[in-house]
C-alpha cells in the first residue's frame, strides 16, 4: 500500500500531471505544479488581487443598490397613483363627453407609460444583480484560494517536520495516516451528503427562485465545503491533522437518469492522491426522476456556475 502514496508524492513534485486530471483554474497555478516560494508567493498575490477587486467593486454595488431601491419606491408610489386616479379619470372623461376612441387612446398611452417605467426599473435591477453576482463570484474565488493555501501550507509543514526521513518512509507514513485518520471518515461524510440530498432535494431547490441549487445550502449542513465554479466543483474537507481538496464535475450518468459529482483529482495535505484512492470517493448524485416530481421539469440537466448548479430543460 505504501507504493500508492510513493506515486502520489512523486506526482506532487512533477510539473505535469496525467491528462485525465484536467487540472484547470486555480489548481493549475498552484497545487498542480512544483512547490517552491514562487508558488506560495503567486497564491498570496492572487489572493491580494482578488481582495482588492472585491473592495473596488463594493462602492458601485452599494450605489446601484441605493439607486434601484429609490426608483423602486418611486415606482410603487407612481403605480399607486395610477391605480387611485385611473378609474376616476376614466369616469371624468366619460362625463365630459369623450368618445370611445379618445378613451381607448388615453388608456393605451397610460399603459405604455407604465410599461416604459417598469422596463426602466427592471434594467436597474438587472444591472444591480449583475454587479452583485460578480462580487459574489470574487468572494467565492477568494474562499477557494484560501482553501488551496491551507493545502499548500500543510504540505510545507509535513515536509519540514519529516525532513530527515527518506522519501519511501515519508510516503509510507502518509499512506498510514490517510487510511487510519481520513479515508473512512471522508467516505462516511460523502455518503451523509448523498443521503441528505436524496431526502431534502425539495428544500434545496426551495432556497432559490431561479432553478438553481446553491452551494450555501449544502455547506450549511455538510462537514465538507463545496465550491461550485464554472470550470469544476471543488470540495474541501478538514480534520484536525488533515486537509483534503477534491476536484470534480457534475456529469450526467450513462443511463441518462441522473447526474453525479465525479472526482477527477484530489490532494491530501498538498500531496496528489493516486487514482486508486480517488476511485473510493463518490460524490453526490442528483436523481432526474425526483427532480421532475419536485420541479415539474421534463428532461432536466445541470450546468455549473459560480456558487450554484443551474437546472435546465433539454
Amino acid at each position: 500500500m505504501a507504493k500508492r502514496l510513493v506515486i502520489g508524492m512523486a506526482l506532487a513534485f512533477l510539473v505535469m500531471l496525467p491528462a485525465s486530471a484536467h487540472m484547470t483554474g486555480a489548481f493549475a497555478n498552484f497545487l498542480a505544479i512544483v512547490y517552491d516560494e514562487t508558488t506560495i508567493d503567486g497564491l498570496k498575490a492572487e489572493m491580494a488581487q482578488t481582495k482588492d477587486q472585491i473592495e473596488d467593486l463594493q462602492p458601485e454595488v452599494d450605489k446601484q443598490k441605493k439607486r434601484f431601491e429609490e426608483n423602486q419606491q418611486l415606482a410603487v408610489e407612481q403605480l399607486q397613483l395610477y391605480a387611485d386616479s385611473g378609474l376616476d379619470g376614466w369616469l371624468s372623461m366619460m362625463g365630459d363627453g369623450h368618445d370611445a376612441a379618445d378613451l381607448l387612446g388615453s388608456h393605451w398611452q397610460l399603459e405604455r407609460g407604465i410599461d416604459a417605467y417598469l422596463l426602466s426599473l427592471n434594467d436597474l435591477y438587472l444591472h444591480y444583480q449583475q454587479l452583485k453576482a460578480a462580487q459574489q463570484s470574487l468572494k467565492g474565488h477568494e474562499k477557494l484560494l484560501g482553501a488551496i493555501e491551507k493545502n499548500l501550507l500543510a504540505r510545507e509543514q509535513y515536509l519540514t517536520e519529516n525532513a530527515d526521513l527518506p522519501l519511501e518512509q515519508i510516503a509510507n507514513y502518509l499512506d498510514i495516516d490517510w487510511v487510519s485518520e481520513v479515508e473512512y471518515e471522508l467516505i462516511d461524510d460523502l455518503k451523509a451528503d448523498q443521503e441528505r440530498i436524496h431526502t431534502e432535494l425539495g428544500s434545496w431547490m426551495a432556497v432559490s427562485e431561479d432553478r438553481t441549487l446553491a452551494e450555501s445550502w449544502l455547506n450549511e449542513k455538510s462537514r465538507l465545503q463545496y465550491f461550485f465554479r464554472k470550470d469544476h466543483v471543488y470540495v474541501e474537507y478538514e480534520l484536525q491533522y488533515a486537509h483534503v481538496i477534491l476536484l470534480g464535475q457534475v456529469l450526467q450518468k450513462g443511463d441518462g437518469q441522473s447526474a453525479e459529482l465525479v472526482f477527477e483529482a484530489g490532494f491530501y495535505n498538498g500531496f496528489y492522491l493516486p487514482e486508486e484512492l480517488l476511485e473510493e470517493l463518490h460524490g453526490f448524485k442528483l436523481d432526474y426522476a425526483a427532480l421532475q416530481k419536485i420541479a415539474g421539469i421534463d428532461n432536466p440537466y445541470f450546468t455549473q456556475t459560480d456558487g450554484a448548479l443551474e437546472i435546465h430543460r433539454k
